[in-house]
Order: C-alpha cells, then sequence, then structure tokens
C-alpha cells in the first residue's frame, strides 16, 4: 500500500462531483479524495486524521469514473 496520494491535477478538487460530496460529508475536497484513495486501497493515510465517514458504492464507482485517466497505473 502506499503511503502518499497519488497526484491527482488539481481541476479534479474542484470538480463539481467533489464539491457536492464535500459539502454532503461536512469536509472539504481533499478530504474527499483522501477518503476515496483509502477506501481504494491506494493508501493508508497514515498522516491525516481519519475521515469520519465512508463513501457508498456508487459514490466510489462515480469517483473512479472521474479519475480513471489520473489513477490508471494505480488501480
Amino acid at each position: 500500500m502506499m503511503n502518499r496520494l497519488p497526484d491527482i491535477p488539481t481541476n479534479i478538487y474542484e470538480d463539481e462531483i467533489i464539491d457536492f460530496l464535500a459539502e454532503r460529508y461536512h469536509c472539504t475536497p481533499k478530504e474527499i479524495m483522501q477518503c476515496f484513495l483509502k477506501q481504494n486501497g491506494m493508501t493508508q493515510n497514515t498522516d491525516e486524521k481519519t475521515n469520519s465517514f465512508i463513501l457508498e458504492e456508487n459514490e466510489m464507482e462515480i469517483l473512479r469514473g472521474l479519475t480513471k485517466d489520473y489513477l490508471k497505473n494505480e488501480l
């Protein structure tokens, strides 16, 4: 497992889907992506506070689709 966040372009953090999820879970877009990566088994995320939420499977699928071009070597 990785201990760092994969390189994700900053425009992903500005996507309306990420913003919607951040608003829904009362967190930042970065925390949404950290949670996504952790749930996807792509990072241990030990340096950051533990997320107090779990993304639903349909949300995970949406985020997989959104990031597939950036994370294809890591998925």
